[in-house]
This record gives structure tokens, C-alpha cells and sequence, in this order.
């Protein structure tokens, strides 16, 4: 019986393709859909496949939406820097 190997490093830390559906959604608006993709899986509106194809959607969703947080905190961060060596 041949023997599994783990997947590489590499490719188990890559990040996967994100659609540029989600990509092009402001903070706000990624919020409201992964809510109702939320909302959808818990109300079990949905079979399990497209349960599953909903979750993969929110976790992009949730990758994203952190990613706008992150850099809306870096940009507020560089200011107050520079606010404080004006001062």
C-alpha cells in the first residue's frame, strides 16, 4: 500500500483564489452578504452542496472583510503617527 505524503508547506499555507465578485465589494456590502449567506445556512433554505458552496463563499467573505478592517486600521495607525510628529 503506497504511503500518503502531507501536502507542502506551500501549498498548504497558499491562499485560495479569491473571486473578484468579492474582491470588488466594499466592507459594508461583503457584511450584508455574508449575513445572508448566514442566515440562508441556518435556516437550512438549502441543500447541503450549496450549503457547503455558501460556506466557502462566506469564508472569502470573512477573508475579505478582515483584510479591509486590517488595512483600514493600518491607514488610521499611519495617521495618528503622523498627526503626533507634526506635534
Amino acid at each position: 500500500m503506497a504511503k500518503k505524503t502531507a501536502p507542502s508547506t506551500d501549498a498548504a499555507h497558499a491562499s485560495p483564489a479569491v473571486d473578484p465578485a468579492i474582491a470588488g465589494l466594499g466592507y459594508e456590502d461583503a457584511v450584508r452578504e455574508l449575513e445572508r449567506l448566514v442566515e440562508s445556512i441556518e435556516r437550512g433554505d438549502v441543500g447541503l452542496e450549496a450549503s457547503l458552496a455558501a460556506y466557502r463563499k462566506g469564508e472569502q467573505l470573512l477573508r475579505h472583510c478582515k483584510g479591509l478592517l486590517d488595512r483600514a486600521e493600518l491607514s488610521v495607525r499611519e495617521m495618528t503617527l503622523a498627526e503626533a510628529e507634526q506635534a
